[in-house]
């Protein structure tokens, strides 16, 4: 073996055959993690590839492939570990309907720094707890909030994570979905910065409202967003937190009061811890996921 194109060859080939043995309905690539396509533009199994990226330059250039390829999906510009970009990559393929919460898949990264592939994990989502839970994410959860929504504030969340705000860490959660119901189980804790402009000057699918929520950010309090993405309200006191202090050991106020309002209400919660970093999704008062912060020191991963 003597390139990175070889190493890579060698790692899709073993993909491959584990997906045909496992019976898995895609091989999720981590574009990003190599320069090197020569891999897999010669495979004559395309159709089983999703191919993910963070550049949109790449994104662009992967269009004329999109045929040939099961799927072509971005993700958000973050630094992210090997486990890290396995789950978002993972999520994101369900939010966009390229895979479901019951399927089974093969996923393949790797570190930039290293230019080739790597790592080869196989999950079996249905079952998964150990890397998360994807129970109500694909169900019942999509039929309430934009898949594009969850995606934005994702996105958000893990930008904050990695880089803060004016050198500070930032901790603080979004709630998604419900939004009248949770109004009724939470107070204001400021003026709502939000209050009397149009709903389109505040809907977080525009990119320009993200500036403004990475700058509310550092205010106390969560984010309160309707299910298409309008902001309603930020600086709110969730009233609902989980009781038993054991139900979710090793969790702070913040993440106790996500999993409760979702415990109570249809809405799905978003936090950032303010000393560790780590994003977590909650739904129905339990952790779905959680995506660690990329150490500094490895800005490859």
């Amino acid at each position: 073996m003597d390139s990175i194109t070889d190493l890579n060859r060698m790692m899709l080939e073993a993909a491959l055959s584990l997906k045909e043995e496992t019976g898995s309905s895609a091989v999720l690539i981590f574009m990003d993690s190599t320069e090197d396509w020569r891999f897999w533009k010669d495979s004559a199994s395309k159709k089983g590839l999703v191919i993910l990226t963070q550049k949109a330059d790449t994104l662009a250039d992967l269009e004329r492939y999109r045929a040939e390829l099961k799927a072509v999906v971005k993700l958000p510009e973050v630094r992210l570990t090997r486990v890290g970009q396995i789950k978002l990559s993972t999520i994101m393929c369900i939010t966009e309907g390229v895979i479901t919460s019951s399927d089974k898949v093969v996923c393949l990264t790797g570190l930039s720094s290293k230019g080739s592939m790597d790592t080869l994990m196989y999950l079996d989502l249905e079952s998964e707890t150990e890397i998360f839970s994807t129970t109500g994410i694909s169900k019942d959860l999509l039929l309430r909030v934009k898949p594009e929504v969850i995606e934005t504030v994702l996105g958000i969340a893990l930008e904050l994570s990695s880089e803060g705000r004016e050198g500070r860490a930032i901790g603080t959660t979004f709630v998604i979905g419900d939004h009248e119901k949770v109004a009724r189980l939470s107070r204001p804790l400021i003026m709502n910065p939000f209050k009397g402009y149009p709903e389109e000057s505040r809907n977080i699918l525009d990119d320009a409202v993200h500036e403004t929520i990475k700058e509310f950010a550092l205010l106390d309090g969560a984010f309160v967003i309707r299910e298409d993405g309008i902001v309603v309200s930020a600086g709110v006191h969730l009233d609902a937190a989980l009781e038993e202090e054991g139900h979710m050991p090793g969790l702070g106020c913040r993440h106790m009061a996500a999993a409760g309002i979702t415990d109570v209400t249809e809405a799905t919660a978003v936090t950032i811890s303010g000393s560790t970093g780590i994003v977590r999704i909650f739904r129905k008062g339990k952790v779905l996921l959680e995506i660690e912060k990329a150490p500094r020191a490895n800005p490859g991963q």
